[in-house]
């Protein structure tokens, strides 16, 4: 064979034909490697040259996680919503979304949906609190709450975390979960939960009802009973469903009562917020 005829043959590589690796290297990490896979960092050992369907698969996986990783968080934590947490305690931390990252997440994609359809979160916020006979200095201090809440809107939605899941210490004892074990449910069901907020804004900016907020609610004892009741399943599926229930009753009435003391002290502190906040004869 001709040098010519050499190098024209290396650049005439079928479209399809794995294309062998360097002396037994990872192209990748540059480890030896033997099987299917890189035993150091996973890359595929046999890789084909680039075509149409190799792209859209690797989009599909950017978008949408890999291998199918958020599509398949989002379906079961919608119809099995204390599967994903229980693999992923069990030691599955590939075919989910971790927790904290699917929580923070969901967040992201509320406010950038509310920031799609113009909408301020307090303006939405507001909405949902019920009216009620304030005085103007009433009034003010409110509006400075909801801002405050507005503007660090992820670390007061993460706060909750911690409260839900000594709840859960409290009631699943014979669990024999950790605290961050049992972190783990709350956060992705708090973060699932942002789904129904984020149809709720957008039927509050185009019709005014806030009254799903209500089907919220209940929406969320919902899901946090039927997440328990797959979690812990170690005991009856309707005592661990009431206890689910009432774990993030619990966990959201001490978090309201810690949130409450450290307002209520921030008055006192301040003599001008005191008199604002003074009924006026």
């Amino acid at each position: 064979m001709t040098e010519s005829e050499g190098s024209e043959g290396l650049n005439m590589i079928p479209m399809g034909i794995p294309l062998p690796s360097l002396q037994g290297t990872c192209k990748n990490c540059g480890a030896s490697i033997s099987g299917n896979f890189c035993s150091a960092c996973g890359q595929r050992t046999s890789v084909k040259r680039i075509n149409w369907r190799d792209g859209w698969n690797d989009f599909w996986s950017r978008v949408y996680g890999f291998d199918g990783m958020f599509p398949r968080t989002l379906r079961d934590l919608t119809i099995r919503p204390g599967q994903a947490p229980r693999e992923y305690i069990n030691g599955n931390r590939v075919k989910y979304y971790g927790p904290v990252g699917y929580f923070f997440l969901m967040i992201t994609v509320f406010l950038l949906i509310l920031s799609l359809i113009n909408l301020s979160f307090k303006d939405f916020m507001m909405s949902m609190q019920a009216t009620s006979q304030q005085t103007e200095g009433q009034q003010k201090v409110a509006q400075m709450f909801s801002n405050w809440i507005s503007e660090n809107m992820r670390i007061f939605s993460f706060a909750i975390i911690p409260f839900i899941s000594l709840s859960a210490m409290l009631f699943f004892r014979k669990s024999k979960l950790n605290f961050l074990e049992h972190a783990v449910l709350p956060l992705y069901l708090n973060g699932h939960i942002y789904w129904f907020s984020t149809i709720s804004a957008i039927v509050f900016k185009i019709s005014g009802i806030s009254s799903l907020n209500w089907v919220g609610s209940i929406l969320t004892f919902v899901l946090f009973g039927m997440g328990y009741m797959q979690l812990m399943n170690y005991q009856s599926p309707v005592k661990a469903f009431i206890k689910g229930v009432f774990t993030y009753f619990l966990g959201f009435l001490l978090f309201l009562l810690l949130f409450t003391i450290l307002g209520i002290v921030y008055v006192l502190s301040d003599p001008e917020m005191l008199e604002l906040m003074r009924p006026k004869n």
